[in-house]
């Protein structure tokens, strides 16, 4: 059993090198690109957390009301 999970971790660990290796040569070949493909994730992520804390302020005013 344990052979099975260390060839996971394995396999795991060379898809993650495989996609950090993707990501620095597509960074590399459009910087600007790159960037603005960034600047849409994290708007998105501050969105989605701004979002989240208005339900929950008002999840939480309904409780107390």
């Amino acid at each position: 059993m344990s052979t099975v999970l260390e060839q996971a971790k394995a396999a795991v660990r060379i898809a993650v090198y495989l996609f950090i290796a993707y990501c620095a040569i597509k960074f590399w070949q459009d910087p600007a690109g790159s960037a603005r493909t960034m600047m849409g994730f994290v708007q998105g992520v501050g969105r989605f957390f701004a979002a989240l804390i208005d339900k929950l302020g008002a999840f939480a005013k309904g409780i107390s009301d």
